[in-house]
């Protein structure tokens, strides 16, 4: 083989390699469960089968509370409750923020940096499959979109 073909070879199959690489599909694994009143959104941004974004919001309303109650409540600071009660993610826990708005409901929503996450965990939820697998066995209904 010439080294003309055996170059042309080379970068026609780095191109294919390459594009498959580049062109891997975007996911998201969007999960919901509603526990003791309060609703649960999970969100799982894949790349192929590699994640790339984790975060959840919980929603509680507390229209049924007082204004007195409702003060009380916002005082309260649901991100160190919500990272402890989530253990397997505490290392992971960022940027969460809590707000009551004027609908009288109680928003807490924070990301997981996903480098942060045990080796572990990342093994059991290593697809979007897998992932949703996971989660529906705790209780969540999924779809991936």
């Amino acid at each position: 083989m010439s080294k003309s073909k055996i170059i042309l070879a080379f970068v026609l199959t780095f191109s294919v390699l390459f594009i498959a690489g580049c062109s891997q599909k975007e996911s998201k694994l969007v999960c919901t469960q509603t526990t003791s009143g309060i609703d649960i959104e999970f969100n799982v941004g894949f790349k192929g089968n590699v994640i790339k974004s984790m975060d959840f919001n919980y929603d509680m309303d507390l229209s049924k509370y007082s204004d007195t109650q409702i003060k009380a409540i916002g005082k309260q600071d649901f991100c160190s409750t919500v990272k402890n009660y989530m253990s397997q993610f505490k290392d992971a826990f960022s940027n969460c923020k809590q707000d009551i708005g004027s609908d009288k409901h109680l928003k807490v929503a924070a990301e997981f940096e996903v480098d942060k996450l045990t080796k572990s965990y990342l093994d059991k939820i290593s697809t979007p499959a897998k992932t949703k697998k996971e989660l529906e066995a705790s209780g969540y209904k999924c779809t991936i979109k």
